[in-house]
């Protein structure tokens, strides 16, 4: 992927550290059943970064005392999320729902080369 590609990506892998996913997190959302070959990566990327974001931990309240709420996948795309946010099993994006618009705090770009290099070796060496 080119480096206008990676700035692109940046805001939508921002949003899964802010949401709390870790690196591999991220690296295996991405590059789980990769299919080969990859004709547009970028266009991949991105439909990964949407269809598989975790949900917000902000939407998920946890009463006093309690364990947080059970996370179940989408019968379609597997994404996570919780049950309410999944109608008849499928999450909004795999109903052709519109996707929320978020505006979160982005990673310097040295952090999202090195990320984007990981998935590209992750990619390379599946």
């Amino acid at each position: 992927m080119s480096a206008a590609d990676c700035e692109a990506l940046e805001a939508l892998a921002a949003e899964w550290f802010a949401r709390g996913a870790g690196e591999e997190d991220v690296l295996r959302a991405l590059t789980d059943g990769l299919p080969v070959p990859v004709h547009y990566p970028a266009g991949f990327v991105q439909s990964r970064l949407v269809a598989k974001l975790p949900p917000d931990p902000a939407d998920m309240p946890v009463a006093p005392g309690r364990v947080a709420a059970v996370m179940v996948e989408c019968g379609t795309c597997r994404a996570p999320g919780r049950p309410e946010a999944l109608s008849d099993g499928e999450c909004g994006a795999c109903r052709g729902a519109p996707a929320p618009v978020r505006h979160p705090a982005a990673l310097p770009p040295d952090r999202v080369r090195a990320l984007a290099a990981e998935a590209r070796s992750a990619a390379a060496h599946g």
